[in-house]
């Protein structure tokens, strides 16, 4: 197994990150662009942006509808019902391959890593191994079931061949392409590998010869989806240019071309037979046209949202078309109503063009008797659907779609695909109030205060959850007193360091930190500094990565005591952890120097700048203490309370009055607005 990358401490620098979410994640969020199924268990395997491979359970074509007809959801009472979650990608699942007699699932992702999956036994997946050859996106994936090799493309302009019987150990690497590759095909035996991409030209590689591959031009953008027959004599490709093309590949030249599509075409789906190509894209219609006559289409239906990956249910005559989208619902649509009207007849296995469209002119001839000629359209939206109703759907669920840091630097707002508004506590790992269908702007308006907390953490929702980046630059940054931070301490004065709680949730159950924490007294300065730490859920997904954010580990934050999690952990954690948690070393607290000056409205005549220097949490009113004592002098000074010196003393930053509990960080953040100094200006009360 090999589910951390090890490298040594002094590499590069490296950060932690954590995501909040529900210890159950039955529901997709977000974008699904991953899908496979296994026809002879009838599993369907999901994947997209959210990080989770989800299995589920489908019927048959003729199970799809209830008695009464009409959409079926996934639930109690659904023919659709969620098995279980494969989870150890830590960015957006990319592409999956069923291989090794359907025993085994093999999925890329953009965060650089292939891995296998064990699927033998029903809902007993496990996790069988990481290929970490890549250095970038891996896009896409190709299977070849004769030669029992599992190719994959990267960003990085790899291609690499791996064998199925070996171990997935490396068999080639294919060389030539320049940019990075978005689309794979390969012949069953392996005897040609197409790859593609933002290079425009499709490149083709001998892999029994590794000789220099062969080009072919004719997208004017990115390519997006590759196709190939059994024999390796024709192609298909999509591209974002919008078209869908068809190659010789004895010639090494585009033969045919469609132009249906009015925006990029990102996934296409062929039969067995070759005869029909299923597309779609950006504009959210599927489409079918024949192989031999790309002009022609039929339009299935139109998806909610751009359509990111299709997938036929069977390939020799296919009954349904899985679809994924930038949505979160997985939908299946009938392809019997376009089967009706596409089967038989002629040779090229169309009778009748009842249901198609060309985006060419009508020929002058007439048709043969007995079949009516396409209707010609100008845009893709004039056309008739044939069906505008799934036959099943797997809903998902809200993904978080924005948010908004409060200035405590301890809690998030965000809303959701649905307008949901909630609020997140990032040390304690958790949703702590939902606010249901709002504005975020508006709550935020109200959670706001005017304080100022350096940051130490970044904030991500490319998942559709909260994903917590901590990195050495910033995670120690921000220090408050523990009234500041509203924990219960005898001493309000204590100062607490929001990222060392942090560290200390994160690694509570790692050996090394129970031990040092055990050793360490209660004095200890960096101990009261992180005591009020939170225990976050056992079910909390912990990253260890690389500067680049390339996972060297990634593992649930309850089994950090584990022996094995344990002894990968001391593997990659980076030394700005290991100084913390077990040398108990946290860096000293800021200083700002700052500048006194009596107030012109008092008209001092020749009035004294007084430079100082403090820490950063010091409060106004310590200010106004020491001027009130030290600056004017004034004997009675001890038998002013602190919390009373406001009535002797006043101070302003730009003419903005100061509260006495506000922090000099503060003052400078919101009130001074500019490089340089601070300048705090006292001017007496007069009774």
């Amino acid at each position: 197994m090999s589910g951390a990358s090890n490298t040594s401490q002094s590499g590069s620098k490296k950060k932690l990150s954590f995501i909040i979410r529900d210890e159950q994640e039955p529901l997709h969020r977000s974008a699904v662009s991953a899908l496979q199924y296994d026809a002879l268990h009838s599993r369907l395997f999901t994947g997209g942006s959210d990080t989770i491979i989800r299995t589920w359970s489908v019927p048959q074509h003729k199970d799809a509808f209830s008695a009464r007809g009409g959409v079926r959801s996934a639930g109690k009472n659904s023919p659709v019902q969620y098995q279980s979650s494969l989870e150890r990608h830590t960015d957006w699942v990319t592409d999956m391959v069923l291989c090794g007699n359907g025993k085994l699932l093999v999925s890329s992702s953009n965060d650089t890593t292939v891995k296998v999956w064990s699927i033998e036994r029903d809902n007993k997946h496990g996790y069988l191994d990481s290929l970490n050859l890549h250095t970038d996106y891996v896009s896409c994936l190709a299977y070849a079931p004769l030669a029992e090799k599992v190719v994959s493309a990267s960003f990085d302009r790899n291609i690499f061949v791996y064998d199925v019987n070996s171990n997935f150990a490396k068999v080639n690497n294919l060389l030539g392409c320049k940019n990075s590759i978005y689309s794979l095909a390969t012949t069953p035996n392996l005897s040609l590998v197409l790859g593609s991409g933002t290079e425009k030209q499709i490149r083709m590689f001998d892999p029994r010869t590794n000789d220099k591959p062969m080009k072919m031009r004719g997208h004017s953008d990115n390519v997006r989806a590759l196709l190939l027959n059994d024999d390796g004599t024709r192609a298909l490709s999509a591209g974002s240019d919008g078209t869908i093309r068809l190659w010789d590949i004895g010639m090494q030249k585009n033969i045919a071309t469609g132009i249906a599509h009015e925006e990029g075409v990102w996934t296409i789906q062929v039969d067995a037979s070759f005869k029909f190509v299923y597309s779609g894209g950006r504009d959210r219609y599927v489409l079918k046209s024949p192989v031999n006559d790309l002009s022609k289409f039929q339009v299935l239906f139109k998806e909610e949202a751009p359509v990111k990956k299709l997938l036929l249910s069977e390939k020799e005559n296919p009954s349904s078309i899985w679809v994924g989208t930038w949505k979160s619902d997985i939908k299946r649509w009938s392809l019997n109503s376009a089967n009706q009207n596409s089967n038989g007849g002629d040779e090229e296995g169309v009778s009748s063009f009842s249901t198609y469209y060309t985006t060419c002119k009508p020929r002058s001839s007439s048709p043969p008797p007995g079949i009516t000629a396409p209707k010609h359209i100008q845009r893709l939206t004039d056309a008739r659907e044939l069906q505008n109703t799934p036959e099943l759907m797997i809903s998902g669920a809200p993904a978080i779609n924005k948010y908004k840091i409060l200035n405590d630097k301890r809690h998030v707002l965000t809303s959701d695909t649905e307008d949901n508004v909630a609020l997140y506590d990032v040390l304690a790992g958790k949703k702590v109030k939902e606010y249901g269908k709002r504005a975020l702007e508006n709550v935020f308006e109200e959670k706001s205060k005017t304080v100022y907390v350096p940051s130490w953490f970044i904030v991500d929702s490319k998942s559709g959850m909260l994903q917590i980046t901590l990195d050495e630059l910033d995670v120690f940054s921000s220090w408050l007193t523990t009234k500041d931070a509203g924990f219960d301490d005898s001493d309000k004065e204590t100062k607490v360091n929001y990222g060392g709680m942090m560290l200390r949730s994160l690694f509570e159950r790692w050996p090394p930190c129970k031990l040092a924490t055990a050793e360490a007294g209660e004095s200890d300065e960096v101990q009261k500094a992180t005591s009020h730490y939170y225990t976050l859920p056992e079910h909390t997904p912990f990253i260890v990565c690389e500067g680049n954010g390339r996972p060297l580990f990634r593992l649930l934050v309850g089994d950090a005591g584990n022996e094995f999690e344990s002894g990968e952990l001391a593997q990659c954690v980076p030394p700005w952890v290991t100084d913390m948690i077990e040398r108990n070393v946290l860096p000293k607290f800021n200083k700002m120097p700052f500048y006194l000056l009596p107030h012109p409205s008092t008209n001092s005549k020749q009035p004294k700048k007084d430079r100082l220097s403090a820490t950063e949490m010091l409060l106004v009113k310590k200010v106004m203490e020491h001027v009130y004592e030290k600056v004017l002098g004034n004997v009675d000074a001890n038998t002013v309370p602190l919390n009373q010196i406001h009535t002797k003393i006043e101070m302003y930053c730009n003419d903005q009055k100061l509260e006495p509990e506000t922090d000099l960080r503060t003052v400078k953040h919101f009130y001074w607005k500019q490089s340089g100094e601070l300048l705090l200006y006292y001017r007496p009360v007069k009774n």
